[in-house]
C-alpha cells in the first residue's frame, strides 16, 4: 500500500498541516479529490473532511443547501468505497464532541445543543464521525487516521 496522503486542491488554510507533513517526512501530493480534503493515495477507505471550527460546521449542517451538499459528498465518498468518513473539527477551546452543547457564537443563531443534535443525527444516519482536534495537532491526527508514516509523530520519526 502507498504511504502518500492526497490533499484536496480546494483545501484552504492548510499551510501548517503541510509544514507538519514536511517536518514529519510524510509524503503528500495536492490533487482534486471527489470527496473530503484528505485521503491516502489509492485508498478511499478513510476520507477526512477538515473543518476550521464549529462555525463552519454549523454553516455546513444547519443551512439547507449546504447540508444537502455535505450529504451528497458523504454519499459520493461511500460510492468510492469509503468506510470511514471523518469530520476533523479544528478547535482549541472545545475538548470533546459532548462539549459542543455549550458552544455559542455571535456569528450564528445556531445554538450548540442544536448543532450537537444534528451531528448525532448525521452520525446515526450516515455513519460519519466527528472529532475535535487542537489546531497544533491537526497534521499529526491526519497522518495517524490515514495510517501515513505508520502514524508516527515528528519526535518519533527523528529517532
Amino acid at each position: 500500500m502507498y504511504d502518500i496522503i492526497i490533499c484536496d486542491t480546494r483545501e484552504r488554510k492548510n499551510k501548517k498541516i503541510l509544514e507538519y507533513f514536511d517536518e514529519a517526512r510524510q509524503d503528500y501530493i495536492i490533487s482534486k479529490l471527489d470527496a473530503g480534503d484528505y485521503m491516502k493515495y489509492k485508498d478511499y477507505s478513510t476520507i477526512i473532511d477538515k473543518k476550521d471550527g464549529l462555525l463552519e460546521v454549523a454553516h455546513n449542517l444547519c443551512n439547507t443547501q449546504e447540508h444537502q451538499r455535505v450529504v451528497r459528498e458523504i454519499n459520493r465518498a461511500k460510492e468510492l468505497g469509503c468506510k470511514r468518513f471523518i469530520f476533523l473539527i479544528q478547535d482549541d477551546k472545545i475538548k470533546s464532541v459532548e462539549d459542543i452543547k455549550n458552544w455559542a457564537s455571535m456569528h450564528t443563531k445556531v445554538r450548540g445543543e442544536v448543532l450537537l443534535k444534528i451531528m448525532i443525527t448525521m452520525k446515526s444516519k450516515y455513519g460519519v464521525e466527528f472529532m475535535i482536534v487542537p489546531k497544533a495537532k491537526m497534521g499529526a491526527y491526519i497522518i495517524k487516521l490515514l495510517g501515513g508514516s505508520y502514524g508516527k509523530t515528528v519526535s518519533e520519526k527523528k529517532d
